[in-house]
Parts: C-alpha cells; sequence; structure tokens
C-alpha cells in the first residue's frame, strides 16, 4: 500500500516512515504483493478471474509440474530476515512496516493481475454494479478467522462500520471516505451503497481497507477504546461534579457522568476479554499470530483451518509449520546469514546482486516491484517554483546512468508515477531527457546564469546517500549545488512541515489503485501533498479518475493525469526499482514466469515447501 507531507499531522508521523525510505529496507516488503483485486458477477471459483471478456479459467489455476515438478511437502518453518520490525498488526492503524507478514495473517476481498487491475475474486466471490452508486457483493462462504468467528456480511459490515467510526483512528478512514452505508442482504451477500460514483471502489477494496479482520476481535478492539476514552471522561466529570459552585452546572455535570458511567458499564464486560489488535491479530489468512518480541522477531504458525486449500482439493496448504521473521538491519548481516544457512530467504540490496548471482547454493531472482524513486520540488516558495528551475534539475540527470550507478541496472527508468507495467502508465511519454546544455540555458533564462544552490534532505540510510550523491554530482555539472542532508525518520517532519527544502529525495511504494497515489501526492487537500503542489488541471483529472466507472474511460483519464503532471515538470520521476530475492534451493514451488504473469492470483494460490519438509 502511499507517500508525503505538508502540514502533518501526529498521527501521520508513523506513516511517513513507511512511504520515505528509499532503500533496501522496503524491498524486503515485496512479497506482499500478495493481495489485492476486482470483478464484476458471475460464479467464480476461489481466486478466479471472472472479469468479463476474459479468461473464466485463468491459467495460475494450475497445480502440475508447470506450478513445480516436485511433489509438495508439509512441515519446517520458514526463516526470513527484514531490516524493520513489523510495527502494529492492524491494518488500519500505523506504522505498518512488513506487508509480507501482514499478507499471511489476513486475507483481501480481491486480488490484483499482473497489471494491476482488481480482477481476482478472492474472499469476495464475485461483485455486480446495480447502479452507479450501488454494488451487491457476494461473499465467500466457509471462511474462518483465527479466533473462530466467522467470515460474513454482518463481519463485512461491522469492520467498514469500525474504519468510519472516528473514536478507532483508522488511516484508511478518508480512503472509504465515499461509502455511505453497508447493507446486509443475508449471511454471505452484501449491498454497498456510495454518496457518489465511485469508480476507484473495487482498487480500494484490493488495497488496504479490503484486509478482512474478524468482528469479534475488532468490537473487543472498539471497547477497549472506548473503555479508555470514558475513563478519562469520568474523572472530568467527577472533578466538575465536585468543584463547580454552580447548583445548575453541577446538576449537568452529575448527569454527564451518569450517562458516561452507563456507557462504561455497557463496554467495561467486553473490553475485559479483550486483546488490542495492534498486537493481537486477527485475521482469515494461511498463518496466524504465534509470537513476537518487539524489534526482534515475529513467528507465525500454520493456520488449520484455512479454507482455500480444502476449497480445491490441496488440504495441506499452506505447507509450512510457520514463518518467522528475524529483525537483522545490516544488510551484510542478512546475506551472512542467508549464507550460513540461519535464514532461508530474503530480499538483497541492489549492491549484493552481484555476490549471489551465480551461487549455485541459491535460487537467485529478479522482478520488477510497482515502487517509485523520484525527487519532490517545493512548488509553494523558492526557486523550484520556477518551473524552468524544475526543468533544468530534471534535465540534468542522466537517469539510465542513474540506474546502473547505484541500482547495478535493476530498475527502469520512470517517466511519470504509474510504473510501466501498470495500466494507468501512459505509454506515450518517455523518460525527461539527459540534457546539461539545455539545463544551463533554462537556469539562465530563470536567472541563474551564474549557478543556484538547493536545500533538501532524504533519509539517512546508505542506498539513499549514494542515490543522493550521484544526484549532486550531476546537477552540480550545470551549475546547481544541492545540499541535501540526511535525516531520520523524525527528523524530517518539521522540513516536511515548514517546507523547509527546495528538493527531497523521496520514495513512493505499493502503487496501486492509481486514484491513491494522484491523491496523496497531487491534491492540495492531502496531508502528504509535500511540495504544495497546486496544478488545477490535474486536480479536475484526479476527481474524474475517481468518479469514473468506465475503465476504458479511467484509463484515458489517468493518461491525461500523467501527461498534465509530466508537462508541468511537477516531480522528478527517476526510476522504478526491481527487487531481487535470494532462497535456499531447499524451498520449492516459487515459478517466478507465474508470478510475472499471473500476479497475486498467482502469489496467494501457490504456497511454498521445504523440499524435505525442513529447512
Amino acid at each position: 500500500m502511499s507517500s508525503e507531507i505538508f502540514g502533518i499531522k501526529e498521527r501521520h508521523v508513523n506513516y511517513l516512515k513507511r512511504l520515505l525510505t528509499i532503500t533496501g529496507i522496503l524491498f524486503m516488503m515485496i512479497l506482499a504483493i500478495t493481495h489485492l483485486p476486482d470483478a464484476m458477477a458471475q460464479e467464480a471459483k476461489p481466486g478466479q478471474n471472472v472479469n468479463p471478456g476474459q479468461n473464466t479459467q485463468p491459467g495460475w489455476m494450475d497445480w502440475s509440474e508447470t506450478y513445480c515438478p516436485d511433489k509438495p511437502v508439509r512441515g519446517g518453518y520458514l526463516r526470513l530476515a527484514w531490516p524493520l520490525y513489523i510495527g502494529v498488526m492492524n491494518p488500519n492503524h500505523m506504522p505498518v512496516l512488513d506487508w509480507m507478514t501482514m499478507s499471511q495473517m489476513y486475507e483481501k476481498l480481491i486480488l490484483l493481475d499482473a497489471n494491476y487491475q482488481p480482477t481476482i475474486p478472492w474472499l469476495a466471490r464475485s461483485w455486480q454494479a446495480i447502479d452507479d452508486t450501488t454494488m451487491v457483493m457476494k461473499l465467500r462462504e466457509g471462511v474462518v478467522f483465527h479466533d473462530g468467528s466467522p467470515f460474513n456480511a454482518r463481519s463485512l459490515k461491522y469492520q467498514m462500520d469500525w474504519i468510519m467510526d472516528k473514536d478507532n483512528a483508522a488511516w484508511t478512514r478518508s480512503w472509504i471516505e465515499p461509502l455511505e452505508s453497508v447493507e446486509v442482504v443475508d449471511d454471505y451477500t452484501v449491498k454497498w451503497h456510495f454518496k457518489r460514483p465511485w469508480g476507484s471502489f473495487l482498487g480500494t477494496m484490493a488495497s488496504v481497507p479490503g484486509f478482512m479482520i474478524s468482528a469479534k476481535a475488532l468490537e473487543g478492539d472498539a471497547a477497549l477504546t472506548k473503555v479508555k476514552r470514558i475513563e478519562r471522561e469520568i474523572v472530568s466529570a467527577r472533578r466538575k461534579a465536585a468543584d463547580n459552585k454552580h447548583i445548575e452546572k453541577a446538576h449537568e455535570a452529575k448527569k454527564k457522568l451518569d450517562e458516561l458511567e452507563k456507557q462504561l458499564e455497557a463496554f467495561a464486560p467486553i473490553a475485559k476479554t479483550a486483546k488490542p489488535l495492534d498486537t493481537n491479530p486477527v485475521g482469515s489468512g494461511p498463518y496466524m499470530l504465534e509470537s513476537f518480541s518487539t524489534d526482534n522477531h515475529i513467528t507465525l504458525k500454520r493456520n488449520p483451518n484455512w479454507w482455500f486449500g480444502p476449497s480445491i482439493g490441496m488440504p495441506d496448504m499452506p505447507y509450512f509449520d510457520g514463518i518467522k521473521v528475524s529483525v537483522i538491519p545490516d544488510p551484510s548481516v542478512r546475506l551472512a546469514n542467508l549464507k550460513a544457512g540461519a535464514i532461508d530467504s530474503i530480499i538483497l540490496d541492489a549492491i549484493q546482486y552481484r555476490l549471489v548471482k551465480d551461487d549455485p547454493n541459491f535460487n537467485v531472482a529478479t522482478f520488477p516491484i510497482n515502487w517509485l524513486v523520484f525527487l519532490t520540488f517545493n512548488h509553494a516558495k523558492g526557486p523550484c517554483a520556477d518551473i524552468r528551475v524544475r526543468q533544468a534539475i530534471s534535465h540534468a540527470i542522466d537517469r539510465k546512468a542513474l540506474v546502473m550507478g547505484t541500482q547495478f541496472g535493476l530498475g527502469r527508468t520512470a517517466s511519470c508515477m504509474y510504473p510501466d507495467d501498470h495500466w494507468a502508465h501512459n505509454p506515450d511519454l518517455q523518460p525527461v531527457s539527459y540534457d546539461p546544455e539545455l539545463s544551463k540555458k533554462l537556469l539562465a533564462e530563470a536567472g541563474y546564469a551564474n549557478g543556484l544552490t538547493l536545500t533538501g534532505f532524504t533519509i539517512n540510510l546508505p542506498e539513499a546517500q549514494a542515490f543522493a550523491k550521484a544526484i549532486m554530482a550531476m546537477l552540480d555539472k550545470v551549475g546547481i549545488t544541492w545540499k541535501p542532508v540526511f535525516l531520520s525518520i523524525t527528523g524530517m517532519i518539521e522540513p516536511f512541515r515548514n517546507l523547509d527544502f527546495d528538493v527531497v529525495g523521496n520514495l513512493y511504494p505499493w502503487i496501486q489503485e492509481p486514484d491513491h497515489i494522484a491523491t496523496l501526492l497531487y491534491d492540495p487537500a492531502s496531508p502528504f501533498n509535500n511540495g504544495r503542489s497546486h496544478n488545477k488541471k490535474a486536480i479536475e483529472l484526479i476527481l474524474e479518475g475517481r468518479e469514473t466507472l468506465d475503465e476504458t474511460k479511467r484509463t484515458k483519464i489517468y493518461f491525461d493525469l500523467e501527461k498534465t503532471l509530466y508537462s508541468n515538470y511537477e516531480d522528478a520521476w527517476l526510476w522504478w526499482p526491481n527487487a531481487v530475492l535470494a532462497s535456499s534451493r531447499n524451498i520449492r514451488g516459487y515459478n517466478l514466469d507465474m508470478l510475472l504473469k499471473y500476479g497475486e492470483g498467482y502469489v496467494f494460490s501457490h504456497p511454498q515447501w521445504f523440499k524435505d519438509g525442513r529447512p
């Protein structure tokens, strides 16, 4: 699942952590490319793509030798290593720093295909638009949450109501703002009612709000939150009732106190046995929480009641007994653990690829991911408010050399925000040309013939430093001195809030539903529009794309949006990264060709295993 900040509020601070990490750190989450979807109506087998005009028996519904020539074997704990601890374990709270692990515990209503279209039914069995503001959705039967409670229409409705309740502080509440209500039609049918046409609805349900959570666990979590709030208010009400010298006001305070105590009486029994979801996740995924130690590890165990395997006649799924994710911040230490056999699989930094690509002990795969590395310009004040300066900066950067020099070729030069394999990507746009002479000419026209000094910052991590230093050298050749400082995550908050920068090195992970990134980065109302971009044409297109239902028209709208941003040099888009996965040869069931061809449908339906049932 985003990335930016202006007028940043405290609740957005942790969100920034996830979005601004220009480093291999976030590459660890690549396998979280495992949950997100969309379809129309018709019955569907588990995971079957039923969009009209598409194959109703998709190629990834294949567990023959194409999947893997070996027979799956049960047993063993898969040992992984990531640089960051998972954070909180309620996907609607922040910060979540390991979406791979989250996606093993929670499942979404819909999954994304290889073009990032929400076309694959998962916990949602089918859906059909009744009119522009109403959709009927059929749900998968026989799905049970880890706490034994059922997934059904009532649990889905409760979750959406929970997200919309301000008391629960769900950051996803803004993502479902167009939702009016969810109506329970029967046990496995819901009717969605929208305030207005909502073209990005399916993409949103294929994203974080679509992770289904036990209603029982949500109710307990909400009760804990409400009890804490009520207890604080009771203390205040008692003080007012005791201190107030005016009889009438004292009576009002006593009445308020009585009301609060009644509320406490209602919620206290539920809260007494409840556990906070932030540390006690309850989803329906193939694995469930076994144990955790903050900043050290999280261990999951096999869910014996996972619905998918039995639904296709393969009841042994998932095959691992569990998954242990160790927190190892240093990439060299992670690699050393892999080579020593203490870890089974890791995502490598780009610089490490050459160290293992020919090692016979590992399977090494590289593949594109839906992330964007870019420069954010300050549009509100300073030199970058002038388009000629933005043009000069963008043309001074040799994107091909940047990818080769800092990513060792593991990336694709970017033309705009949507990756080149995304359905919203405008294929007519080319990466901004490298033209240092044009940069010098534009600087002179803007009044900086004698040079220009710019401020900025990026995250204080090795890969980000290498990237920033390469940019500095390129800009220096045309007379631009960029002086970025390398900050901790918390150190970025004030400069963003105060617009104390000219250019910032930035990253946006998980570009899925095109409305989300467009709104977050370029809508003036977004708290993540760090550069305070205010492109009127772009704003109109963002709104139009969100409310347009026809997919062909939506595609054209996003093509036009990219062209509009591109023409105004809104930001400097640099590259879309590739990830590098290195795994022990003892792990079986991984087919890169099928992953690239079929997307999340393949990933979630084809769990891996150890050759002999042990690491």
